[in-house]
């Protein structure tokens, strides 16, 4: 090819390709955006129109905490099932001591009066998966009192407690051992000493953690003394509160189930009902701080959980498919600590599928291992009441 030839290709290919860019690329755009398709941005601010506030039944086994004492109102007692095979070469032995070890892990409301604790045998078999409060009527508490632990000490986290148990419980365990006919159940209880009131609960380090209950069995044979730990189980507690009056706030209460529901108008955006897209919607919960009680051992910082509610009719119902985490949103604990609530993923399904609109309900993140306390503003108080903020577009 010469020169002149290449020239000329040259000079086409550029005109080309000038003639392309000079078009007016409106066309394509158009076709992602149609004119008629106008959206605008819209903030709004909607305030709470009623909220309530019930108590939920549930099993406590999960928590890393078992909780014993009472305080205001709420007693709790620890239940303990040893998981284990006593060997059969314990039957023939002299055992010398049992002795229950404990750590402490989480204390609540302590009072000055040292707490004394009793420890009894249960008989009625039970699941932490499964057992509430509700089944308190059907377990079978020995009423002789087996040992005591006593706080003559201060109690702080960390600190390991421990009592001598009667031995006769543990030789009717080897017993039930060496009998295949029986069922293997191995549990006992820790209950408030009665008379004492107000002492404070402790939270006492659940199986499976690297602090767990363990059951020291010292015995001798022939001469020889020689131990054995039970330390591997399951654990739940038992928690009441009676009566359970409602306080004019919305709470939230771990241990006892107390939980709180909330509703909002979404009526100044129901008008955009399927055609809204929400960018960013955030929840705002004012806490009353000397209204509520916070134990030691748990983080500050996030503790409440929000799950879109379920019917009137079932308000301890709830979807877990949408949920958000309550953070403070100061630093520093004032007097008036807000929680914020990313609620984005909620709103927009609320804003979509309008029907499945039942409100937040709120519970404590500790649920299974406390009974710390979060008392809320309600809707009654205007200046205070929950909020939703949302950004939103739509067209």
């Amino acid at each position: 090819m010469n020169f002149s030839l290449k020239l000329i290709l040259s000079t086409l290919f550029l005109g080309c390709a000038f003639a392309g860019c000079s078009q007016d690329p409106a066309s394509v755009g158009t076709k992602l955006i149609p004119g008629s398709e106008k959206f605008s941005a819209h903030d709004t601010s909607i305030i709470a129109i009623r909220d309530t506030t019930f108590k939920f039944a549930g099993p406590n086994g999960g928590g890393a905490n078992l909780l014993v004492g009472n305080y205001s109102s709420v007693d709790a007692r620890t239940l303990l099932q040893f998981f284990t095979t006593i060997p059969d070469s314990l039957t023939t032995v002299h055992i010398d001591t049992v002795k229950l070890s404990l750590t402490v892990s989480y204390t609540w409301n302590m009072g000055t009066t040292p707490a004394e604790f009793v420890i009894r045998e249960v008989t009625t078999p039970w699941s932490a998966a499964t057992v509430t409060v509700d089944s308190l009527a059907t377990l079978n508490f020995v009423p002789t009192l087996s040992a005591s632990i006593t706080d003559k000490d201060s109690i702080s986290t960390s600190k390991v407690v421990t009592a001598q148990i009667d031995s006769s419980i543990v030789r009717k365990w080897i017993n039930i051992t060496k009998d295949t006919s029986k069922p293997r159940f191995f549990s006992i209880a820790l209950v408030t000493k009665p008379g004492m009131t107000n002492t404070g609960i402790w939270g006492l380090s659940q199986f499976g953690t690297s602090t767990p209950p363990s059951l020291k069995i010292l015995y001798s044979k022939n001469g020889v003394r020689d131990s054995i730990d039970l330390n591997s189980g399951s654990g739940s507690f038992l928690a009441t509160k009676i009566p359970f009056l409602p306080s004019g706030f919305i709470e939230t209460q771990a241990g006892i189930s107390i939980r709180s529901k909330i509703n909002f108008n979404l009526k100044p955006i129901s008008d955009s009902i399927n055609r809204a897209i929400v960018n960013n919607a955030t929840m705002e919960l004012t806490l009353n701080n000397a209204a509520s009680q916070l134990g030691a051992g748990t983080p500050d910082s996030l503790r409440v959980l929000a799950l879109i509610g379920g019917s009137d009719a079932r308000p301890d119902s709830a979807s877990t498919a949408y949920f958000a985490f309550g953070y403070r949103k100061t630093a520093p604990r004032t007097t008036d600590t807000v929680y914020t609530f990313s609620v984005t993923s909620m709103v927009q399904q609320w804003i979509s599928n309008p029907t499945t609109y039942n409100g937040v309900v709120l519970r404590s993140l500790t649920d299974e291992s406390s009974v710390d306390k979060l008392s809320f503003y309600s809707s009654k108080d205007l200046t205070r009441a929950p909020r939703l903020l949302i950004t939103y577009t739509k067209k």
